[in-house]
């Protein structure tokens, strides 16, 4: 379907995030130049030479943003086992060396493919380069999005610190293990990093697809290049996306390094602001939500990785009664398997109930739809992306009602975010422009990109064999921290 500057769809039982509550009723909708231009209450008839897009019989919801993702993933899915995330990423990390540049564009086609098929239209990537980023693969993962027209934000990794020294590692741990080697790979000065980044800003920053800089996390950084990445945030106005206390030992180490909470810390550089994204934000200490929620920063809850790698169990809910600003992400799919953030909505609504037995510090799947949608596109810097309301930008998916998810349908919202994992989603809509139709994808070529995935990911695991053998040196001695330390717990972990 080629789109004319304005698109109708008519029949559309739309959604609507509206007065803190979602309504659900049958509109028209009106969409010009990438944006919703009116909602009808009655049927329209279209101007001859408009394109019309039939919702009879289908849900329309604001497109889902997915506000954390590590797109090289996406071709070792599936190759690590189920470990805590120091151990399961050695097998992860060994997966990502040596990638060629089609090789970074098509592991993101893959994310592209799946979430569109599952209803995503915006996502933040931050994508990991090893040994070291360079403009070729930066300029690789913009094509693929640039291709398969997501709204995108990428973030690239930076960090400095060799691997070995960003875990609360003892002697004892080690017992004589010598990893001195392990990670210490020649890395890009910090300076250098920065300047690729910058230098990508300057080349893709723009509407569809944004730029921003991802450090890896506190433990993985310098404060200079910490402080670095928060100034080149603040002069081109872009997000600065950060893990940060995933785990009980990233707390630990946050107490090593620094004498305090790795929360506190940065408060002191300056790099709490409204452009902070801290993603995971599970091992807290006392007073931290109340940081974050005055800095205006953000937290990025990823509840199904937290699961998979046995984190722990973010606050949700005390975030929440704090004002902090919230969204969801899948993370990687090697940590959560999958980039279908409607079943991260579904996790971030159920899973807490295990953290209080009083169910009014449940969450509700209208809060968690909520931060699929504006809550998400509001802490990427998006706030006209995410509801379904004239002037937002035209991301819409559609879902079939004809479909197990909503037969019969008597709750809208509970059933798309507890009965549904997109096999309804029919036609994805973003900027305008329909990138999925039919279930199928318009913009890739999905069984092309498939077969080429089967392939590369096969000789990657063959050619990698030596690294993962190096990497199994370490396995031991985290098994060992991780026990040493099992009983350090912070204020918000179960």
């Amino acid at each position: 379907m080629v789109m004319t500057a304005t698109s109708w769809l008519p029949n559309a039982l739309c959604l609507i995030d509206k007065d803190a509550e979602w309504h659900t009723a049958l509109h028209t909708l009106e969409l010009r130049d990438g944006r919703i231009v009116a909602v009808h209450d009655a049927a329209v008839q279209p101007n001859p030479g408009d394109t019309v897009i039939d919702a009879t019989g289908r849900l329309v919801i604001p497109g889902l943003v997915n506000a954390h993702t590590h797109s090289p993933d996406n071709l070792i899915r599936g190759s690590a086992p189920n470990l805590p995330l120091e151990i399961w990423s050695l097998h992860s990390a060994a997966g990502r060396e040596r990638r060629t540049p089609r090789e970074i564009t098509l592991s993101a086609q893959l994310g592209c493919i799946e979430m569109l098929r599952t209803g995503t239209t915006t996502v933040l990537d931050h994508i990991r380069f090893s040994p070291d980023m360079d403009a070729e693969g930066l300029d690789a993962v913009a094509l693929a999005y640039q291709q398969a027209g997501l709204r995108a934000t990428i973030a690239p990794v930076v960090a400095d610190r060799a691997v070995a020294d960003t875990m609360p590692l003892t002697e004892a741990d080690l017992d004589g293990v010598d990893i001195a080697a392990y990670g210490r790979r020649a890395t890009l000065p910090a300076r250098e990093q920065i300047g690729l980044v910058e230098a990508f800003v300057a080349r893709w920053h723009g509407d569809l697809l944004r730029c921003a800089v991802g450090p890896s996390g506190p433990q993985r950084c310098s404060d200079g290049l910490l402080e670095a990445a928060g100034d080149l945030s603040l002069r081109h106005d872009i997000i600065f996306h950060m893990h940060l206390l995933e785990t009980r030992a990233q707390r630990a180490m946050g107490f090593r390094l620094y004498g305090t909470g790795m929360v506190a810390h940065l408060e002191r550089l300056g790099v709490l602001s409204r452009r902070a994204n801290l993603v995971h934000a599970i091992w807290l200490e006392d007073g931290d939500l109340d940081r974050i929620a005055q800095s205006g920063a953000a937290i990025v809850h990823n509840p199904v990785s937290n699961a998979r790698l046995g984190s722990g169990i973010f606050c949700l809910r005390k975030a929440i009664a704090h004002g902090v600003r919230l969204a969801l992400g899948t993370d990687s799919a090697a940590c959560n398997d999958s980039n279908n953030l409607l079943e991260t909505t579904k996790w971030a609504t159920l899973l807490h109930n295990l953290s209080s037995g009083d169910p009014d510090d449940w969450i509700s799947p209208c809060e968690s739809l909520r931060l699929a949608t504006s809550g998400g596109a509001g802490v990427l810097g998006l706030s006209a992306t995410g509801r379904i309301a004239a002037g937002q930008t035209a991301d819409l998916v559609l879902l079939k009602l004809n479909s197990p998810a909503f037969v019969p349908l008597l709750d809208p919202v509970r059933q798309l975010v507890q009965s549904e994992n997109g096999a309804a989603v029919d036609t994805v809509i973003v900027a305008g422009r329909v990138l999925l139709r039919d279930g199928r994808c318009t913009t890739l070529d999905e069984a092309a990109i498939w077969e080429e995935a089967r392939a590369l990911a096969a000789k990657r695991l063959r050619d990698n064999r030596d690294i993962y053998q190096s990497a199994a040196a370490l396995d031991a001695p985290i098994r060992r921290m991780n026990a040493r330390i099992a009983a350090h717990r912070g204020c918000c972990a179960p």
